[in-house]
C-alpha cells in the first residue's frame, strides 16, 4: 500500500437529510450507520447497541450555505480530513497531555499524593479551558465547517407549496 501525504487533503464525504431550514443555513442529520463495522457485526464496543436500546438522539449537524434546500432534501456534505484529524488531537490529545503535566508538575514541586491528584485534575480543566477556547475560535473562523458537495434528492414541493 502506497503512502500518499496527499490523502489527508481529500475530503470526507458524508449523505445527510436537510431536518430544518434557517437564513443563511440548514440543520443537517446524518444517514450515516450507527457505530463502526465492528459495532455492527456485534463485535466491537456497543455504541450502536446502546443507540439503539436507549434511542439515543441522532446528532444534528448546522450547514451555513445560500443554496436554497427544503426540510426533507438530501445532500452530500464535505470535510476536510485534516480538520477532523486537528480537531481530533485537541479534543484527546490536549487533556490528556494536560493532565499528565499537571500531576508532574505538582509531584515535582510538592511531593504530596493529594496535591498531585489536585494538580491532574487542574492540568486537566485547564487544557479543557484551552481546548474550548481554541473550537470557539475555530467556530468563528468557519474552517472546520462542512461545505455542500451535492444534492442527491429534493424533496417535491407540497401541493400548497404551488401557485396556480
Amino acid at each position: 500500500m502506497e503512502n500518499h501525504p496527499a490523502a489527508i487533503d481529500q475530503p470526507m464525504l458524508e449523505s445527510a437529510r436537510v431536518v430544518a431550514v434557517e437564513p443563511g443555513g440548514v440543520w443537517l442529520e446524518s444517514e450515516g450507520q450507527s457505530g463502526c463495522a465492528n459495532c455492527r457485526d456485534g463485535r466491537g464496543c456497543g455504541v450502536s447497541v446502546f443507540q439503539r436500546l436507549f434511542r439515543l438522539p441522532r446528532h444534528q449537524l448546522y450547514l451555513p450555505t445560500e443554496e436554497t434546500l427544503a426540510v426533507g432534501d438530501h445532500v452530500v456534505i464535505a470535510l476536510s480530513q485534516r480538520a477532523v484529524l486537528i480537531a481530533s488531537l485537541w479534543l484527546y490529545l490536549a487533556p490528556l497531555l494536560g493532565l499528565l503535566l499537571g500531576a508532574l508538575l505538582a509531584e515535582a514541586a510538592f511531593g504530596r499524593e493529594w496535591l498531585t491528584a489536585l494538580g491532574a485534575v487542574g492540568g486537566l480543566a485547564s487544557s479543557l479551558w484551552l481546548v474550548r477556547a481554541r473550537q470557539q475560535r475555530q467556530a468563528r473562523s468557519g474552517a472546520f465547517f462542512p461545505v455542500l458537495h451535492e444534492i442527491t434528492f429534493r424533496q417535491a414541493p407540497s401541493s400548497a407549496d404551488q401557485r396556480p
